[in-house]
């Protein structure tokens, strides 16, 4: 594995398992039944805000489902044969690597306790990030974006009078740098997959595991959604003629040289943006648009603070991952400074309280069940 097995959840327990998978599943099922219940409490919000709330659309809602399911497996399977493959290159270097890494891969996919730890997961985890997608999509319903010229004053004054992408720009403001930067920010997603794969299939059930999707779960419902309305911005890129219309729009001169970048390397940013705008024009769900907080930021902060107890090298990969976010964040356009300073307050907020309560939780007889089960020759 990719961390230390030490710690109070590397504790076997002796006991024997269900026979079968079903017992098995029925035990995990209710051994993650905080997480469903997250879960489903945030689905029954969302259709509760649909029938009360005036002018508030489930329009491609349908459609928001079906990509989530058709986008999510192959991305997640690229993500579990990457962590294997980095697994196996790093700490076995087998003679036979194609074979082994199948067999690794395989070992995942179809072992019944792998199965039964994860299944329950990637239940609660699609319902949410449906919801997710649905709440994001309205948010300007709750509240337009009113924020922007705010923020951005904000960033002058806290940043010593100049904004933070004039400061980074003689560093950063090179196309095959901006290129680099834009691809370790897209590489983001694979690296939450590749979490969301290490905790649903292969970490040992216990706090850590409990912690980080407790973490992860209230970080995107009070950080990506109530924050986002309170707080509703749609961020620099989108701050200027055409879109916002705020004038005058001192991001300009960093739109024009993305623009003339991508004329040399590819920005993908740019496409993403635009996508994003024209989704948003007409009111379909994939047109989810919000700055404040930066959840990106938010969540590369979660993995570093997950990581404690993980290999050395993994946590500088992490560190650096970290850094870039932020730092690509701010050139590429997408967020002000300030979006990642309040997503790491929330961040830090939420980890401090989900440490008592996935012990809490971990310390419940279903758990306790369904960890002695697992651990079980």
């Amino acid at each position: 594995m990719l961390r230390d097995a030490h710690g109070p959840d590397a504790t076997v327990y002796a006991a024997p398992a269900p026979a079968g998978f079903l017992p098995l599943l029925r035990l995990s099922f209710a051994a993650h039944g905080i997480f469903l219940a997250i879960a489903g409490g945030f689905f029954l919000l969302l259709h509760s805000l649909l029938f009360l709330v005036p002018g508030m659309s489930s329009r491609s809602a349908s459609d928001v489902l079906l990509a989530i399911v058709i986008s999510a497996l192959p991305m997640h399977l690229i993500a579990l044969v990457t962590y294997q493959f980095i697994e196996m290159v790093v700490y076995e270097r087998p003679k036979s690597p194609t074979l082994r890494l199948f067999s690794k891969v395989f070992s995942v996919l179809f072992d019944r306790k792998s199965l039964a730890k994860g299944l329950p997961m990637y239940v609660s985890l699609f319902c949410f990030i449906y919801v997710f997608g649905l709440m994001k999509a309205n948010i300007t319903v709750f509240q337009p974006f009113r924020w922007d010229e705010t923020f951005d004053r904000w960033d002058v004054v806290i940043h010593f009078g100049r904004r933070p992408w004039e400061w980074l720009q003689p560093l950063l403001g090179h196309p095959h740098i901006t290129f680099l930067v834009n691809l370790n920010y897209n590489l983001w997603f694979f690296v939450m997959m590749g979490f969301w794969v290490h905790y649903a299939f292969v970490a040992r059930p216990g706090v850590e595991r409990t912690r980080y999707y407790m973490s992860f779960m209230l970080i995107w419902m009070i950080g990506g959604t109530f924050f986002a309305i309170l707080f509703s911005s749609a961020g620099p890129c989108f701050y200027g003629e055409g879109r916002l219309g705020l004038s005058p729009d001192p991001y300009a001169d960093l739109m024009a040289y993305l623009r003339s970048a991508a004329e040399v390397v590819p920005v993908w940013a740019l496409t993403t943006q635009d996508i994003l705008w024209s989704h948003r024009e007409q009111a379909s769900a994939f047109g989810g648009v919000s700055a404040m907080p930066s959840m990106h930021n938010a969540t590369v902060l979660l993995f570093l603070l997950t990581s404690r107890g993980w290999a050395r090298w993994v946590r500088l990969v992490l560190l650096a991952h970290f850094v870039l976010v932020f730092l690509g964040s701010v050139h590429l356009a997408w967020h002000y400074a300030v979006d990642a300073y309040l997503a790491w307050a929330i961040v830090l907020a939420v980890w401090w309280a989900t440490g008592p309560l996935a012990r809490w939780w971990e310390s419940r007889p279903a758990t306790l069940a369904f960890r002695r089960a697992i651990e079980a020759p």
